[in-house]
């Protein structure tokens, strides 16, 4: 965010006087837009657009508040799901970043713990521009890889799984991509998914039976003639706590609503959640599950749900 940005949303400020804010902001924007926040006493209710990049860094001001998964949840989920495999051999995919770097690391030294015989194959971080798969499917196979997990990306991830599909790749790796299970992949990925391809979810709508999914889903479906994505959940509730936060607050109030939005519990499509007071992060319960063609949705969906959360990402 430049100063010219900057500039703007200080008038923005003054001249509107806000009482809250909700947005979308790319992990760039989101800490000068919370500081600006902060110095009116405004709560700032964010969905990080790169989510899976947008970890806490202890830097952020008291009226920010996350309205979205954690990278940690996923990260645990992958772990946790892979664990319970009968396979021995693991083979990791990631990014050549900080990110990529500190995921692999914690997924061995959680694996060391949870799975003492689990064979650490190796890893591979990738750059940023790939233009052919084919060598790393070739490594992939030739370590004699019997489970994949990688952090590749919804965009890179339907590269690789498009090539992998193939090859016949899925047919002697299962593999596990932290982000093949948004709603994104899963429409790209088309109908004939193999065996062996797992995902994670933060919103498997097609599979939660309560009330408040099937009308949010039903209410989207009738505005924007599709399904709703996790961007649009996170906007809903959004919205859900800021209304709670002003039946407790007043609607004028919004020093008394960031404290209210502290703790805060209320219901929503993926259940019950809470606002941990700690880093005013939202408990968002994570579901893993093997991605399966056949179903009622003009997409894949995610089969054999298993319910990993909030309670079990808890500090």
């Amino acid at each position: 965010m430049d100063r010219r940005e900057q500039s703007a949303l200080r008038d923005f400020f003054f001249e509107q006087r806000p009482s809250f804010l909700i947005g979308a902001l790319h992990r760039e924007a989101i800490l000068p837009v919370s500081r600006l926040a902060q110095e009116h006493q405004i709560p700032i209710l964010v969905f990080p657009i790169e989510f899976m990049e947008a970890a806490s860094t202890g830097e952020e001001p008291p009226s920010l508040f996350w309205i979205s998964p954690t990278p940690e949840a996923f990260q645990r989920a992958a772990v946790r799901t892979v664990a319970q495999f009968s396979q021995k051999r693991f083979y990791l995919l990631a990014r050549n970043s900080s990110l990529g770097r500190n995921w692999v690391k914690y997924f061995w030294e959680a694996m060391n713990k949870s799975r003492p015989d689990a064979q650490r194959l190796g890893e591979t971080f990738l750059p940023l521009r790939i233009d052919d798969y084919r060598p790393y499917l070739q490594t992939l196979l030739s370590a004699n890889t019997e489970v994949c997990i990688s952090h590749l990306g919804v965009k890179d991830w339907l590269d690789f799984y498009s090539l992998a599909n193939q090859e016949g790749y899925f047919k002697k790796i299962t593999h596990l991509e932290l982000e093949s299970g948004n709603l994104e992949s899963l429409v790209a990925m088309r109908k004939k998914v193999p065996e062996g391809v797992w995902g994670i979810s933060a919103f498997p709508f097609w599979a939660l039976g309560w009330k408040e999914t099937r009308e949010f889903v039903s209410k989207y479906r009738n505005n924007a003639k599709s399904y709703p994505s996790l961007a649009a959940l996170s906007g809903y509730i959004s919205i859900q706590a800021l209304l709670k936060a002003i039946q407790k607050a007043g609607p004028t109030d919004s020093e008394k609503a960031l404290r209210a939005l502290e703790d805060l519990s209320f219901h929503t499509p993926v259940g019950p959640m809470t606002i941990r007071k700690s880093d005013h992060r939202t408990m968002w319960p994570i579901w893993c599950g093997s991605i399966q063609s056949i179903s009622d949705y003009p997409f894949p969906i995610m089969g054999n749900l298993k319910s990993l959360g909030p309670d079990s990402f808890s500090p």
